[in-house]
């Protein structure tokens, strides 16, 4: 009979923040049951805002993950699948979990976990490094998202109608206006999806500075791709916001600034409490381990009722890995 090995799976889809959110949670998952954990990058088709394929030079990545190609054939009798990317392994899901074979686990200790191994895990390479602003940790990080994150035929979880984007918008420019008129050399750092839609916002921030005559200053990123990486903007963006001293999102939820948070300060500022549908908005499964709006939330209920809105965790492991006896 052939030995089994304790190593297991995960084909990671859709955009960057799904991709590295559910990354984190498998590795995580991993950790606590002893299984170690294999990642397939898989580019799942066009997608509205572009291509969800990532050039792995871009990151550092942790020398405990086994990045590998379907081609290589890499060994795995054991796999996970998060059907609900970013939501199927977020901190609580992955707590709820583990708790079943490690009953003192607490979902502080998994949420604190996710803290501190993001960090490890995902971090920028030399290339991305050279290209960070120096003053990037004194600005403001905006991330802005349009194309597909707004639809009046939308999920209310995760994507925003119109009418709800312009609430958003409104009150993430209110706050902009405040940081001009009480931070001594406003910062501000814009990324978005949508260029245009990123030039637009960027012309209203000048505007709303000269209206009261403040002098501020909107960082600008050098994108040459000397090598020709495959999406290189899109990551050198998330590791500037991850840089910033706060993030505001300009969507109701964005895995994309989720994670610069995650690897970052950890500090979010979230605009969907706005919207009538705020209580069951995703951006609350991330609520345990980034400070969302200046405070953590471990309350259970809450999250239950959220993920009880998502796919579990789909898995062959269904108990700790004990390495099998030579004899």
């Amino acid at each position: 009979m052939d030995r089994i090995t304790n190593n297991a799976k995960i084909g990671l889809v859709n955009g960057l923040g799904d991709k590295l959110l559910d990354m984190i949670g498998f590795t995580i998952l991993c950790k606590y049951l002893n299984y170690n954990p294999h990642i397939q990058f898989i580019n799942n088709g066009k997608q509205p805002w572009g291509v969800p394929e990532y050039d792995i030079r871009l990151f550092d990545l942790d020398n405990s993950v086994t990045i590998f190609k379907e081609t290589n054939g890499s060994i795995c009798d054991f796999y996970v699948k998060s059907y609900n990317p970013s939501s199927s392994l977020c901190p609580y899901s992955v707590y709820k979990y583990v708790n079943r074979f490690i009953p003192d686990i607490t979902f502080e200790q998994i949420s604190t976990d996710f803290v501190t191994e993001s960090k490890k895990i995902i971090k920028p390479s030399q290339d991305i490094l050279l290209n960070i602003p120096a003053d990037i940790d004194r600005a403001y990080g905006i991330h802005l998202r349009k194309s597909d994150k707004v639809s009046d035929n939308c999920d209310i979880r995760h994507e925003n109608s119109n009418a709800e984007f312009s609430i958003i918008i409104d009150k993430l420019l209110e706050d902009v206006n405040e940081i001009i008129l009480t931070d001594p050399e406003p910062i501000f750092f814009v990324v978005s999806e949508d260029n245009s839609w990123k030039n637009e916002i960027c012309n209203v921030i000048r505007k709303l500075s000269d209206k009261k005559n403040k002098q501020i200053k909107i960082l600008h990123v050098d994108y040459t791709n000397k090598h020709n990486y495959f999406n290189y903007t899109s990551v050198l963006d998330m590791f500037c916001l991850s840089r910033c001293k706060e993030i505001l999102q300009g969507v109701k939820y964005s895995t994309f600034s989720i994670v610069a948070s995650l690897v970052g300060n950890n500090k979010l500022r979230n605009y969907a409490k706005y919207c009538n549908s705020y209580n069951i908005c995703l951006i609350h499964l991330w609520s345990s381990c980034v400070y969302l709006n200046g405070s953590k939330n471990f309350d259970k209920s809450i999250h239950d009722a959220l993920i009880a809105r998502v796919a579990p965790i789909e898995t062959n492991i269904t108990a700790i890995f004990v390495p099998q006896n030579d004899n």
